[in-house]
C-alpha cells in the first residue's frame, strides 16, 4: 500500500527528526484520525467497509443501529456476521458476487416496515481490488411523508369532485325514492281489489329490488359527503377499552352471523384518550367491517389490543387473518376510490384515515397476502393534550406580560 505524500515524507526524514518532533506528528496524526472517526460516526447513512476477502474492517454507528449488531461482534469478521434482514443481503450478495456497482436500490424489509436505499460500491486502490463499501440510507420517514402528502392532495381532489357530484345525485335520488314510496302504496291498493297473484308479486319484489339500490346509491353520496364536509369535533375523556367493546358488541350478529371469532387483549391501566366517541366508533366500526370483509374462510379471527406507547400514547391494533393486502397496493389503502372489493367504494378507509388524522391521531397498517392485515391507531391521551394546553396559556401569559 502506498502512504499519502505526508507520511511518505515522515518516512524519509525521520532519521533526522528528533523526538519532540516525532511526538508532535504522532499528535497530529492521532487528531486527524480521530476527527475522521467522528465525521464516520455522525454519518446518518450506515457504512460497512470490506476487505477482499469479505471480512469488516470499518463499520460506523448508524450500521450497528440498523443491523442490531455491536461494532465489536463483526469488526474483523466475516460479513454474514452482520445478519443483515434477507431483503439487504439478497442485494449485497449481488453486488459482490458480481463485483459490480449497485447505487441506491430500493429495498423494503416487510418484518420492520422500514425501507432502506441500499448501495454496494468496489473498494479499489487504481485498478486493485481491495474490497467492498456497504452503504444503507433508511428512507422510511421520507416515503411515509410522500405518502401522506399523495393522499392529502388526493382528498383535496376528493373534495371538490365529490362535493358537487353529491349534491346532483341525493336530489334525484330522494325524488326516486318518494315516488317508489306511493308506487307502493298504488300496488297495496291494486292488491287488495284483485287480490293476491303471481304478477303483483313479481312487482313487488321489483320495487324492492329497486329500494335496496337506492338506499346502497344513498349510503354510497353520505360517505362521499362525510369525506368532503368539514368535521365538527367535540372532544372528551373516554376510556378506548370501553369504546372498543360498544363497537364490538354493536358487531356481535354480524361477526355470529359470519362464524367469526373476535379475541380481545385490552390493558386495563391505560390512560383516558382525548376523542370525539361517535366519530371514533364510526372508524372502528369500518376497520373491523373491512377484516370481517377480508376473512372469506373458516376459523376467521379479529385481534384488538389495546396498550400503551412508549411515548404514552394509546396503541389499537386490530389484526385479521384474512386474504391480506399484495405489497404493492399497500402504499394506495388510504387513497379515495381505491378498493380490493367488487362492491366497495373506496371510501371506507378513507373515512377512517381522515376521522383519525382530525383526532390529532395516527393511522398504519402492516400486511401479508395470505396471512392478513394489522391496523394500529395511536390515540392521544388526556394528559398529553392537557399539559400542552397549560404549556400555550402559561406562553401567552408570559407574552401578555411583557407587553
Amino acid at each position: 500500500m502506498e502512504f499519502s505524500g505526508f507520511i511518505q515524507k515522515v518516512f524519509e526524514k525521520i532519521d533526522k527528526l528528533d523526538k519532540e518532533k516525532i511526538k508532535e506528528i504522532i499528535r497530529e496524526l492521532s487528531a486527524e484520525k480521530e476527527l475522521y472517526r467522528i465525521v464516520f460516526d455522525s454519518m446518518i447513512e450506515g457504512v460497512i467497509v470490506t476487505n477482499w476477502e469479505k471480512k469488516v474492517i470499518l463499520i460506523n454507528r448508524a450500521m450497528e443501529d440498523f443491523i442490531s449488531v455491536p461494532k465489536q461482534k463483526v469488526l474483523n469478521r466475516e460479513l454474514c456476521e452482520c445478519k443483515f434482514d434477507p431483503e439487504i443481503e439478497e442485494v449485497i450478495e449481488e453486488g459482490i458476487a458480481d463485483e459490480k456497482k449497485i447505487i441506491d436500490r430500493e429495498v423494503h424489509v416487510a418484518s420492520k416496515d422500514k425501507t432502506f436505499l441500499v448501495s454496494v460500491l468496489p473498494l479499489k486502490d487504481d485498478d486493485r481490488y481491495l474490497g467492498h463499501i456497504i452503504i444503507l440510507v433508511d428512507i422510511t420517514e421520507k416515503r411515509q411523508r410522500e405518502i401522506q402528502l399523495r393522499r392529502a392532495e388526493s382528498l383535496a381532489a376528493l373534495t371538490t369532485l365529490s362535493a358537487g357530484v353529491a349534491h346532483e345525485i341525493k336530489n334525484p335520488l330522494t325524488s326516486i325514492d318518494i315516488h317508489i314510496q306511493l308506487l307502493k302504496k298504488e300496488m297495496r291498493l291494486i292488491k287488495e281489489q284483485i287480490g293476491d297473484s303471481e304478477r303483483v308479486e313479481s312487482i313487488e319484489k321489483m320495487i324492492s329490488i329497486i329500494k335496496e339500490e337506492i338506499d346502497r346509491l344513498n349510503s354510497i353520496v353520505q360517505d362521499f359527503l362525510f369525506a368532503v364536509r368539514p368535521m365538527s369535533i367535540t372532544l372528551s375523556k373516554e376510556n378506548i377499552n370501553n369504546l372498543i367493546l360498544d363497537t364490538v358488541d354493536f358487531l356481535k350478529y354480524e361477526l355470529q352471523q359470519k362464524g367469526i371469532k373476535v379475541t380481545l387483549d385490552l390493558d386495563d391501566n391505560l390512560p383516558l384518550i382525548m376523542v370525539d366517541p361517535k366519530y371514533l366508533h364510526q372508524a372502528l366500526l369500518n376497520i373491523i367491517k373491512n377484516a370481517m370483509q377480508a376473512i372469506n374462510h373458516e376459523n376467521g379471527e379479529i385481534k384488538i389490543k389495546t396498550e400503551e406507547d412508549i411515548s404514552g400514547d394509546v396503541l389499537v391494533h386490530i389484526a385479521d387473518n384474512g386474504e391480506g393486502i399484495p405489497e404493492h397496493l399497500m402504499q394506495k389503502i388510504f387513497e379515495p376510490y381505491f378498493t380490493t372489493r367488487k362492491s366497495g367504494t373506496g371510501l371506507g378507509l378513507v373515512i377512517v384515515y381522515k376521522i383519525i388524522k382530525e383526532l390529532g391521531g395516527d393511522i398504519r397498517l402492516r400486511s401479508k397476502e395470505g396471512k392478513g392485515t394489522i391496523f394500529t391507531i395511536k390515540l392521544p391521551v388526556y394528559e398529553k393534550r392537557k399539559k400542552l394546553l397549560t404549556y400555550e396559556v402559561k406562553n401567552e401569559t408570559q407574552v401578555a406580560d411583557s407587553r
